[in-house]
């Protein structure tokens, strides 16, 4: 079997979508292969359009093949060929294989700090849309670019049934980041156009868009996690000011008021992001993420209210890997830190375990815990266990099965003093499940979401899990084209809101073509591998 190459996700992008804005039936699981793909950021943050850049020989004949049958003249489609493999020449690739692990960077010919110019980018927006013309069939085929999404929410009640769902422009290569409910019944969408900006957008207890506001400088920005400060304004946590000639961001944290307006901007220097912020008992605010001086460093930030930063340090020793979430632990004012170290898979070929540091208001570690049992490829989502105090925690992520090579969902129950209480492997009918989001909205309640990879178009799909585990619901959401969950929240009335991003309904969904290739495993794996590279990790 041939390993993975992201261009198989542009294929996979353009697949065909329902009109109706129903779930669709789950599609048989499929045996996947088992290739890992890994794509070096500094290919990413080369071009909007990076998964242009990064295909085999092979593959790069299939897109020229794509832009032959579009129904442009002969001669704009001998350009478009041209201007594509003009690209490729200057900006070539190499592909590293190392065990079950392809590694996609920049050939030295490339140059030492390869970005490609604007007149670039428009060209490949250009052969992006002539591509993607060869699906359409008129009148009823709706065109659209390969890199142009939706952002999606989609409300349901208590049993995960579907009670509405609404899009919002996101545009190329948007993601969305997190979601949460708003003091007046609304929502709160953080997310990322194109990796270059920070976007929100809010909502009113429908869904129905209020307004929206990008934030950020002439870099990349990215947000990764908010959180409401209790007086109805917001805390937005990611980082800023990537530049390719330094080499380096800076960790980002701001606030805003309820209309949106910025009140206050933060940044804390040197080559770090932040993926993950809490509210602190006294109004302050607990960051994690990875800072680079070096090693690749796990990192905890404490800020009080107005973001001025109380303390920061390294956890887990050098070269720990990155701080995917952490929580505050009221009933002692300390915190709970899941760590996992991506890059340390990447080099071993091998699972990464997450690790758990229990520390003290200062940050001082209190004790550790490492879960064998969960893949730290996925991360991981902490969650107080209602009504758990100091004696439950609940771990939700992803582990390896026998006979698949896709993560399934896994959770963990850890007491007060990091033993474990239980592990489960829910199964889920769709397929692979890999968990984005989780939320704990009562006692002996939990619900998970996410994206299931079953060997072609995806879906979001939402889980629901009683106090052992077991599964007592379990819902997809999507069309049929490609559709993902990566965030969930808990509602006052009881049911969930789930946000991620589609290409089967809004503005740019497709209504009916009528014809679409079948890449069957591989699709439905170089999709997960992409979902994985945007958990925030940065350096292949």
């Amino acid at each position: 079997m041939k390993y993975l190459r992201v261009i198989l996700i542009l294929c996979l992008l353009i697949l065909p979508a329902a009109a109706a804005e129903t779930p669709r039936p789950a599609e048989s699981p499929v045996e996947a292969p088992v290739d890992r793909l890994e794509i070096d950021d500094a290919v990413k943050q080369a071009s909007p359009y990076y998964v242009m850049l990064v295909g085999t020989d092979d593959e790069r004949e299939n897109l020229l093949g794509y832009i032959d049958r579009s129904p442009r003249s002969a001669e704009e489609k001998e350009a478009l060929n041209e201007s594509l493999r003009e690209i490729w020449r200057k900006y070539p690739v190499v592909h590293e294989i190392d065990g079950a692990v392809t590694r996609i960077a920049f050939a030295p010919a490339a140059g030492e700090n390869p970005v490609l110019t604007d007149e670039e980018n428009a060209r490949l927006a250009e052969i992006t849309r002539a591509m993607a013309e060869e699906f359409a069939t008129p009148p009823t085929g709706t065109q659209a670019t390969w890199y142009d999404l939706s952002i999606w929410l989609v409300k349901t009640d208590g049993q995960g049934s579907e009670v509405w769902n609404r899009t919002y422009p996101g545009g190329d290569s948007a993601d969305v980041a997190s979601v949460l409910q708003a003091g007046d019944g609304g929502y709160l969408i953080a997310a990322n156009t194109g990796f270059r900006d920070a976007l929100l957008i809010k909502t009113d207890a429908d869904g129905n868009e209020v307004w929206r506001k990008t934030y950020g400088g002439p870099d990349w920005d990215t947000v990764r996690a908010v959180v409401a400060t209790g007086d109805g304004n917001y805390v937005v946590a990611g980082s800023t000011g990537w530049t390719p000639e330094k080499d380096t961001r800076s960790a980002w944290l701001f606030k805003v008021a309820p209309d949106g307006g910025e009140v206050w901007s933060r940044t804390f220097p040197g080559d770090g992001l932040f993926t993950t912020v809490d509210l602190a008992a006294d109004g302050g605010f607990i960051l994690g993420g990875n800072r680079n001086a070096g090693t690749d460093d796990a990192w905890l930030v404490r800020v009080d209210r107005d973001g001025r930063e109380e303390w920061n340090r390294t956890i887990g020793g050098n070269d720990s890997g990155i701080v995917d979430n952490v929580i505050s632990t009221q009933v002692d004012g300390g915190y709970l830190v899941a760590v996992r170290n991506p890059w340390e898979a990447a080099r071993s070929g091998t699972a990464a375990p997450i690790r758990l540091f229990k520390t003290d208001p200062t940050g001082e570690v209190l004790w550790t815990k490492t879960l064998d049992g969960m893949d730290g490829g996925t991360g991981a989502t902490l969650l107080v266990v209602p009504g758990g105090g100091a004696v439950g925690y609940l771990v939700a992520g992803g582990a390896f099965r026998p006979g698949s090579d896709l993560p399934g969902p896994c959770l963990i129950k850890v007491g007060g003093a990091g033993d474990i209480a239980w592990t489960v492997t829910p199964e889920v009918p769709g397929g692979a499940l890999l968990v984005t989001s989780a939320v704990a909205p009562s006692p002996g309640q939990y619900a998970v979401a996410g994206t299931v990879y079953a060997g072609g178009p995806h879906d979001g799909w939402l889980v629901l899990v009683d106090h052992r585990g077991n599964v007592t619901a379990a819902r997809s959401f999507g069309g049929d084209a490609t559709d993902d969950i990566s965030a969930l929240a808990a509602t006052a009335d009881g049911g969930y809101i789930l946000a991620g991003t589609t290409r089967s309904f809004g503005e740019n969904g497709w209504t009916a073509p009528a014809r679409a290739p079948g890449f069957g495993a591989l699709a439905a794996t170089a999709a997960c591998g992409i979902a994985l590279l945007r958990r925030g990790v940065r350096r292949g």
